[in-house]
This record gives C-alpha cells, sequence and structure tokens, in this order.
C-alpha cells in the first residue's frame, strides 16, 4: 500500500467486501504485491489462526485485528502516519498472510478516518511496523490532510443547518395559517417537497464538486514531477482510474473553454455595458465579470480589455501625458 495520503484508525465497523472500490478522492491506498502469495515454509503465525489455503476467505475486519495482533506497536494504538509502501514491509514480515485485495480495502478504510488524517496533519514523521520513526512528513500531506478534514467538517455543519431549516420554515408557515382542511394535503406535502429539493441540492453539489476535483486533479498532472504511480498515491486515486478522469477532465476542459467562447463573442456583438449584458442574460454582474475575466486567461486585470467600438463618454477622463504631473521647478 502506498501512504502517501491520510489514513484513519483500525476500523471495528462491519465487515466490508475485500473488493470494495474506494469512491473518495481525500486518501485511498493501492497495492501491487501477489494475490495469491501462499506462506514461506518455516513461517511463523499466531498459534491458533489458519493461514492455509483451505482457511476461509479473510474480511477486512479480520485483517484489521491481525494487523493489530502482529504489529501492535503501529496498529495497536492511536493512528500513526504510515510509512511509504508500508504494504511490501507486511508482505516481507509476513508473507502470504494477507491477501492483497483485503489489504487494500483495509488501508482504504483506515487512510479515510478522521483520526487518521488528523494524525497526518499534525505529525512530523512516518513510521514503520516496529512504531519506529521512518521518515519526514511533507508539508503538502499535511496540508492536505487539513484541507480534507476542513472540508469534511464544513459539509457536515450544512447538512445538518440544511435538515433543520426547512423543518422551521414548514412549522412557521403552519403556526401562522388558520385552520383550512383544503391547506392540510398541501401542508403534509410541504415537507416532502423541501426533502426533494434538499436531496437535488446535494446531488448538484456532489457533481460540481466531482468536476472541482476533476479539473485539479488534470491541473496537477499537466504540471507534477511526480511519476505516475507516486502521483497516484498523493491523490488518493487507483492507477488505473487516472486515465478515465484525465479524458473527462479535458472533456469538460473543452467544454468550458468553448461556452466562455461564445460568451465573449455576444458580449462583443452585443454592444452592452457589463451590466446590462449580465442583465441580458439573467446573471449577476459580478459573475459576468468573472467569467470574461477567466474567458480572458484569469487576467489580473480589474476589467476586461475595453472594446473598441465603445464611443467615448461624457464622464471618461482624457489619458494623461507623460510628465504632465510632475512639478517644474522647486517649491517654496
Amino acid at each position: 500500500m502506498n501512504a502517501d495520503t491520510p489514513h484513519p484508525p483500525i476500523p471495528d465497523a462491519a465487515d466490508e467486501p475485500p473488493h470494495a472500490p474506494a469512491t473518495s478522492p481525500a486518501a485511498s491506498v493501492q497495492g501491487d504485491g501477489p494475490t495469491d502469495a501462499r506462506p514461506e515454509s518455516g513461517t511463523d503465525a499466531p498459534e491458533g489462526r489458519d493461514i492455509s489455503p483451505s482457511a476461509p476467505a479473510m474480511t477486512v475486519k479480520a485483517c484489521a485485528e491481525e494487523l493489530r495482533a502482529r504489529f501492535p506497536a503501529l496498529f495497536g494504538g492511536e493512528p500513526k502516519p504510515l510509512k511509504l509502501r508500508i504494504h511490501a514491509d507486511i508482505e516481507a514480515r509476513a508473507p502470504g498472510v494477507f491477501p492483497k485485495p483485503v489489504l487494500s480495502a483495509f488501508f482504504r478504510r483506515y487512510t479515510l478516518s478522521d483520526a487518521y488524517l488528523k494524525a497526518v496533519s499534525t505529525g512530523t514523521h512516518r513510521f514503520d511496523l516496529d512504531g519506529q520513526p521512518a521518515a519526514a512528513l511533507s508539508e503538502e500531506h499535511r496540508r492536505i490532510a487539513l484541507e480534507t478534514l476542513l472540508k469534511r467538517r464544513q459539509q457536515r455543519r450544512g447538512s445538518a443547518q440544511g435538515v433543520r431549516e426547512p423543518q422551521a420554515a414548514v412549522a412557521e408557515a403552519a403556526a401562522a395559517e388558520p385552520p383550512d382542511p383544503k391547506r392540510h394535503k398541501a401542508r403534509h406535502d410541504a415537507p416532502r417537497e423541501a426533502q426533494r429539493e434538499q436531496a437535488r441540492a446535494k446531488r448538484r453539489e456532489a457533481q460540481r464538486a466531482e468536476r472541482q476535483f476533476r479539473a485539479n486533479l488534470l491541473r496537477a498532472y499537466e504540471t507534477t514531477t511526480l511519476t505516475r504511480e507516486n502521483f497516484c498515491a498523493l491523490k488518493g486515486i487507483a492507477p488505473e482510474a487516472l486515465d478515465g478522469l484525465l479524458e473527462t477532465a479535458r472533456a469538460e476542459r473543452a467544454q468550458r473553454q468553448a461556452f466562455l467562447a461564445e460568451l465573449v463573442q455576444a458580449y462583443r456583438a452585443s454592444g452592452l455595458s457589463i451590466n446590462d449584458f449580465a442583465a441580458s442574460k439573467n446573471m449577476h454582474p459580478g459573475q459576468m465579470h468573472h467569467l470574461l475575466r477567466e474567458a480572458q486567461g484569469g487576467s489580473d486585470e480589474r476589467r476586461p480589455a475595453p472594446r473598441r467600438d465603445r464611443p467615448p463618454r461624457s464622464g471618461d477622463r482624457p489619458a494623461r501625458r507623460e510628465g504632465a504631473d510632475r512639478p517644474r521647478g522647486p517649491r517654496h
């Protein structure tokens, strides 16, 4: 497992299928060891643990317990930032004990917990199987863990507030209305409609977040100096999923650029000011200004380049000549 990204406490939750895919961009660990390895002759194993080929398939929960029993210095207490490629050390110390899919599923869950993310965001070193410091934690990995924690807290607060507000609004409206049998059904339907609208808003926000993640991933991939394997480990994605994500991001970027190009063309052809053009498109002037700046490549200018076809306004100030405001002599 490549542990470039944040990892949580050993899970005691219900068992998870070993092949469960990682769905979060926050952190997942991909293993590249053999999945059909068998223990070598003479390998010591804890008494009472059957690791023969006829034994039942190991579950994620059983994997967590086995790791805690074999390597208590690392997995027995509070989460510690894991050494990079810790899966190779596990295979060397316990060959054939942990099937690759099960170990991958365990590390996906382990590295996504808040406790592990907090350990990474505040830690200074990564640790090996004996609980000894193995390498220094990079500032980038600490920053990613902290940003993930903050984003989770904001999402949780927003979700809780989103549930309370529709219910309070419905209760207030019901208290203000006089009893009316004809409105009985409408009052009962209001909470359901509020819940449906909340669900739709969550789906839209999730889709927007996914698009933003893909766009950021593409920008980072186009400028990174990391190897493909290290880049995937840093971003918490499976190497086999990288090409699909990048292809989707490129298509979305092309669509965005086409939209911005059409918007700029329509603005220039309209002869309107930004405010009037935004009103014609039912948009806020600030949003229109942001889109036009984005179409110009993110220029730092406060406004888009002046249009040549706009006549001068009565309030426009004439351009100053160079040196016109300089004092012509010493002041007395």
